[in-house]
């Protein structure tokens, strides 16, 4: 079975935006093979707000299998797909028949609804070695706690911190 994995950025003290939703302090460092990172995934997953800000800049069709998760959205562009219900049996037939893993890109608010719904395996955290003292969290507010296993850390030269961590739904 392929794994849905949570990728972010957040700063030291659990931010994914800043204040006014800025990323301008998201420093990438050049060590980063973001290319052999992204020939993992085939498959993205998007919440509305994170859909709409890369609607913005345009819709390109990258061949890449693309899904939105919204209650209010009734329409996307023919290179996504609409979800807004039956998440769960959605994600898990998906999981059953994608290539690659599956890579959910935004944004904090169906992060904690798809770990409420106990179907993220896996999330990767740089971290950025800035304080930021408000913004918006990585997560909202979930009905549980999620315990994390560490997998792997990586440390960049320019402070960055990679983090990856199973995500281990039973209760200690």
């Amino acid at each position: 079975m392929k794994k849905l994995v949570a990728g972010f950025a957040s700063s030291l003290d659990g931010y994914i935006e800043g204040p006014n939703g800025e990323y301008d302090w998201i420093i990438i460092d050049k060590e980063i093979d973001f290319a052999a990172h992204f020939k993992r995934f085939d498959t993205y997953f998007f919440g509305r707000r994170s859909y709409e800000k890369i609607i913005s800049m345009g819709n390109k069709d990258d061949g890449m299998k693309k899904y939105v998760f919204s209650k209010t959205l009734v329409k996307t562009p023919a290179n996504y797909t609409l979800v807004s219900d039956d998440v769960a049996k959605k994600i898990n037939s998906l999981k059953k028949e994608e290539v690659k893993d599956i890579a959910l890109w935004g944004g904090a608010g169906l992060l904690t609804s798809l770990l409420d719904l106990k179907v993220v395996d896996e999330i990767q955290i740089s971290i950025i070695p800035v304080l930021l003292g408000e913004g918006k969290p990585m997560v909202g507010i979930l009905k549980k706690k999620v315990w994390l296993s560490l997998i792997e850390t990586k440390t960049y030269s320019n402070g960055t911190l990679a983090i990856s961590y199973k995500v281990d739904y039973k209760i200690r």
